[in-house]
């Protein structure tokens, strides 16, 4: 094989594949990018058998040819090299020439023939959403991901696509529960995966970087986002979601309207007096007034009252300070509504204008 291409193509696509490339080496033929031509394009392919990431990019092919190389060498070869002077990569009997200006390397390079094939497509629901609508679901949700592994299927997110909500995601750790919903027209089928969290935040990035709409496909055991020259291909959780509607609360009869910075705030300030551990604070609503109150075992407290929009039954309920500012920072509105019903029961906490995103808060005994 031998290519000419710019620094700034071949490092965005060695970049992307970074985020896949199996770091544990517990399959060494994982820690490498794949590379080969296909007409006059450049396709890398990255996988850790769980996740797959391709690239194809427009290059100067001047022989057609693949490879595999090291992941982490090449990513800080080029990654070093100056932006003014074209990449050369020719492949040699065994070993990948790189030249760039007056720089020059050679890396020892293994057989295409040994590195995993990309997965074929095993989805059966396709929907295309804005990658901008798509990162903020995703930005709402994922920060209720759980981190236990004795129970996988919370480990990830669920994406679900229904004729009656649309696009749907939802995250819970049993302390927390996020969901938001994107209303998609014309929907008619419906799917579901359960996608671990290493796929959820590559989908992210995607996302991130998308202009337009991204093509995303869910399946029973696959999930696949296709996005101009870019596909990520991930396999699913096999498990069955927990009824999350369950935890909804239904009916939560008292409304606290309050500035969701000025909470933040305070919450962080009482936290410094708070459990290290469970970071426990205490929240009483009275009329149009929210005392936020910590202390700890020694004896140290903190006490701060802040002005909201609260008329309804004195309720002092007792929540998890670092979950909630987590919730807040999800959250894309100025104002948030806190709905409640009792110091034992859920509260569930929405953005001011609109029930897409609902977020719902398990109280702590204090």
């Amino acid at each position: 094989m031998h290519i000419q291409t710019s620094k700034v193509v071949l490092f965005q696509q060695i970049q992307r594949c970074q985020n896949i490339v199996e770091k544990r080496n517990t399959n060494p033929i994982l820690t490498n990018i794949h590379f080969e031509t296909i007409e006059q394009d450049l396709k890398l392919t990255a996988t850790d058998l769980q996740a797959t990431f391709s690239s194809t990019q427009a290059v100067k092919v001047i022989q057609q040819g693949s490879f595999i190389v090291d992941a982490k060498k090449i990513f800080d070869i080029v990654r070093e090299l100056n932006p003014d002077f074209e990449i050369e990569l020719k492949l040699v009997d065994t070993f990948l020439n790189i030249v760039s200006g007056g720089v020059q390397f050679k890396l020892a390079t293994l057989s295409p023939d040994t590195f995993p094939r990309e997965p074929e497509d095993e989805t059966d629901l396709t929907i295309n959403i804005a990658g901008a609508e798509l990162s903020r679901l995703i930005s709402s949700t994922s920060f209720a991901m759980s981190t236990d592994e004795t129970r996988k299927y919370l480990t990830g997110s669920l994406f679900e696509i229904t004729a009656e909500h649309g696009m749907r995601v939802v995250t819970t750790d049993g302390h927390r529960m996020a969901l938001r919903d994107f209303h998609l027209d014309g929907q008619s089928d419906d799917g579901l995966s359960i996608v671990p969290k290493k796929a959820v935040l590559e989908i992210k990035r995607l996302a991130d970087e998308c202009e337009g709409e991204i093509r995303l496909s869910l399946g029973e055991n696959q999930i696949r986002v296709e996005l101009k020259q870019q596909r990520f291909t991930s396999k699913v959780i096999d498990a069955k979601y927990p009824v999350y509607d369950d935890v909804i609360p239904k009916n939560n009869p008292y409304t606290a309207i309050m500035d969701k910075s000025t909470l933040d705030q305070a919450l962080r300030r009482c936290m410094v007096v708070a459990n290290d551990f469970t970071h426990d604070v205490k929240l009483h609503f009275s009329n149009n007034t929210l005392n936020i109150a910590a202390h700890n075992t020694e004896q140290e407290q903190a006490h701060e009252d802040m002005v909201i929009e609260y008329e309804g039954l004195d309720i002092e309920i007792g929540f998890n300070a670092k979950y909630m500012r987590e919730v807040l920072n999800a959250v894309q509105s100025q104002r948030v509504r806190f709905q409640l019903k009792d110091s034992l029961s859920p509260a569930l906490l929405l953005e001011e204008s609109h029930d897409f995103s609902k977020h719902v808060l398990m109280p702590m005994r204090i």
